[in-house]
């Protein structure tokens, strides 16, 4: 039994030995290193003999192992010719240890890719062509010596997010490279490299200043392409920014948006490292604003997003800065801040507008990469390209986390430079500033493509309205009735479309509101339909006090506000038609006594509902005659007009007859609105007979009408016609003969 047992024993440890053996061949034939694998990179570039400067600096920064072992790196490799170059140019006789740190570290980038792939963004989705030109390196900044808010001493790290820092993550600077898949998608070219690498040839395998001269060699941990230059770390936004005294002015601005906070896993980290006990802080750019000016990691809305995007900066100079504070400081210099230098003045308007600080920065932040060739392609933070030109441009840097272009002007942002900003900038209007950002009606008079009038209502006479400010209440910080606000806000909201600004001074017209209100302006002075209702003849007009011009076009200046009326259509046609000589006199009679349509009582005109626009054509007294004698209106023995018909018939005509007369939506000589407009007059069907106006055809007073009949109507413009008489979300006008209808 026992001999049986070692038998069976022998028998499969022999079979055992034998299918282990079998089995490392087929292991070592599938996962060995193949023959024809190239070297490490350490090798390799051992091998090829012209890189003993850059080999030396792997040595003395650490990296000898890991690039001798397995891993995917791409390693940009400059040759010992670059490093004599760079030696002599930097008047360096040796490479330090730190320095040789951050050449190795920042000609390192995560992942072997052969050239071809560089221009490729990795996402989370796999690879988007042609959108990548950048790569995240090695090399990241660690602690440094900083100051707080108060000047002192402290240890710092920088943000690696904007608004925020995360202590799991390095915050490494990328390297730029140049390649013709992105250089064509993104439209770009040798002109937008050389305006940062003037001294460098273009030849499309560009890494930041330097060329590639041998590319795509494989190693059996990554790839290596062979460069010209020695790369070092560039400086980020924040860390350029600082180093430079010419921004010294708008630097003071940023730093009020920087925050210290104590990070107590870097505080551990350095400790540990150094074997120091100094606490360390992250430096903390506002969320407020565009970007975080020491932040490398571009938005982080995907994990290498920064391998296609990039931040901009149009950096003022102290002078830029100090000329455009005349404009941020126009309104508070003088009488709400303490004297001193625009700086001091700046600062002190920090704390009492930091929006208008907040703005003024942002206006030069941009989310991407503005390239000199696409200056007016690319939007700021604020939502508006940029006004400047490459001519304004004093320094320019490709720095590591972004473009930035030092300039010797301003940009003068929407938020100051429209009709808004005149709004924005003086706090005798903060409530009505307020109320338009609260109430939405801020972004079109702001956006510079868009024209428009403002009319600004001061404090004073907002409070004396019963409408305040209280930002006690964010949710609800106007106080007061927001219907009357609303509609009186949007009657000083006045829309140009196309049109300069009226000669207010010496000319006259009328212009619609943003609410679709009417406004008229004469010889200096404007009036609105509440206006026009006062009993005293200087009160129905309001004398314009100044006109400041802005960049989408004018503020316009008054003591009054443009009231709305309060009374109902039929009282403006009964003003001009009690008195038989009145223009509207038999229109008017003819409408009183028409019980169908006018309610005595309250003055309402049936089909004619609060809250929306009508427009009232009337015919002269003749005209009505004339519609009397062709037996559209009831009429007397005698022929004349009959105003207070019995017959269900005649008052029917009368019923259809002011039914045509008035359109839906108003119009007026301003050349805005022409068209096809449904009358109040109805078939038996139910559709709405139709009123054709033209206006402008044959010059700035000229509006015609062509009613169903073909029958053409002029609208009566001359200085004793009574037409463009407001109302109640209403216009009326005189014509100078009546509309025909067909039922």
């Amino acid at each position: 039994m026992t001999k049986l047992v070692l038998n069976f024993i022998t028998v499969c440890l022999t079979f055992i030995f034998l299918l282990t053996g079998c089995r490392k061949k087929e292991f070592d034939e599938f996962y060995g290193r193949p023959e024809n694998l190239g070297d490490p990179i350490y090798q390799q570039l051992q091998q090829k003999g012209n890189f003993t400067k850059f080999l030396d600096c792997i040595d003395k920064s650490g990296y000898k192992e890991t690039l001798s072992a397995a891993g995917s790196w791409t390693v940009f490799a400059p040759t010992d010719a670059a490093f004599a170059t760079y030696m002599a140019e930097n008047n360096l006789t040796t490479i330090s240890n730190e320095l040789a740190s951050a050449i190795v570290r920042y000609a390192m980038t995560y992942d072997g890719e052969k050239i071809e792939r560089l221009s490729d963004n990795l996402t989370s989705r796999g690879f988007v062509k042609n959108t990548g030109f950048r790569r995240r390196t090695v090399y990241y900044d660690f602690v440094y010596d900083g100051t707080d808010a108060d000047g002192n001493p402290i240890k710092v790290i920088a943000g690696n997010r904007n608004g925020t820092y995360l202590s799991t993550d390095f915050n490494n600077k990328n390297i730029p490279y140049f390649l013709p898949p992105f250089m064509s998608f993104t439209g770009i070219s040798a002109v937008d490299y050389n305006f940062f690498y003037p001294n460098a040839n273009y030849n499309g395998k560009n890494v930041a200043g330097a060329q590639i001269t041998e590319q795509d060699i494989v190693a059996e941990n990554g790839v290596i392409h062979i460069i010209d230059k020695v790369l070092t770390p560039p400086l980020s936004i924040d860390q350029y920014i600082n180093t430079k005294s010419q921004y010294g002015a708008f630097k003071s601005l940023l730093d009020k948006y920087v925050t210290y906070n104590l990070n107590a896993d870097i505080s551990h980290r350095y400790q540990v490292l150094t074997g120091k006990a100094d606490n360390v802080y992250a430096k903390n750019y506002s969320s407020l604003l565009g970007f975080s000016p020491n932040n490398e990691n571009f938005l982080k809305e995907d994990a290498n997003d920064a391998q296609t995007g990039m931040y901009t900066i149009f950096a003022p100079t102290d002078a830029a800065v100090e000329a455009y504070s005349k404009v941020l400081l126009k309104y508070y210099a003088k009488s709400v801040l303490r004297p001193g230098t625009y700086k001091e003045q700046l600062n002190e308007l920090s704390a009492i507008r930091p929006d208008i600080i907040r703005d003024f920065i942002n206006s030069h932040m941009y989310r991407a990469a503005v390239w000199p060739t696409k200056f007016t392609t690319v939007n700021s933070f604020l939502g508006e390209p940029t006004k400047l030109t490459t001519g304004n441009v004093v320094d320019k840097q490709f720095l590591s986390n972004g473009l930035l272009y030092g300039v010797s002007t301003a940009q003068n942002a929407n938020a100051f430079a429209t009709v808004y900003g005149k709004i924005n900038l003086d706090p005798t209007y903060k409530i009505m500033k307020q109320a338009m950002d609260f109430l939405g009606y801020t972004i079109p008079p702001k956006t510079a493509s868009l024209r428009y009038i403002i009319v600004p209502i001061t404090d004073a006479t907002l409070v004396s309205m019963g409408i305040s400010y209280d930002p006690f209440f964010p949710k609800a910080p106007i106080r007061g009735d927001l219907t009357i606000l609303r509609r009186i806000l949007q009657t000083h909201i006045i829309p140009l479309g196309n049109r300069d600004v009226p000669n207010f001074a010496a000319s006259s017209g009328i212009l619609e509101a943003s609410n679709g209100e009417y406004i008229k302006y004469a010889n200096g002075r404007i009036s609105s339909a509440g206006t026009e209702d006062n009993a005293a003849v200087i009160d129905k007009t309001i004398a314009i006090d100044s006109i400041t011009t802005a960049v989408n076009g004018a503020d316009v200046y008054a003591a009054k506000v443009l009231m709305y009326t309060v009374l109902p259509v039929s009282k403006h046609i009964e003003k001009n038609g009690t008195l038989a000589t009145d223009p509207y006199y038999a229109f008017w009679q003819y409408l009183k006594g028409n019980v169908t349509l006018y309610n005595a009582t309250t003055g309402a005109i049936n089909g004619v509902s609060d809250g929306s626009f009508y427009t009232i054509f009337v015919p002269t007294n003749a005209a009505v005659q004339a519609a009397v004698t062709a037996n559209l209106l009831p009429k007397l023995a005698n022929g004349t007009p009959n105003f207070a018909p019995t017959d269900a018939a005649e008052i029917s005509k009368v019923s259809k007859f002011i039914q045509y007369h008035i359109i839906k939506n108003t119009v007026a000589n301003d050349g805005q609105k022409t068209g096809v407009f449904e009358s109040l007059l109805k078939d038996d069907s139910g559709d709405a007979a139709k009123v054709t106006v033209t206006a402008n055809t044959n010059g700035p007073n000229v509006l015609t009408l062509r009613d169903v009949a073909n029958s053409t109507v002029n609208v009566l413009l001359g200085p004793t016609d009574r037409s463009n008489v407001l109302s109640n979300r209403t216009v009326i006008h005189q014509i100078n003969t009546y509309l025909k209808y067909q039922f």
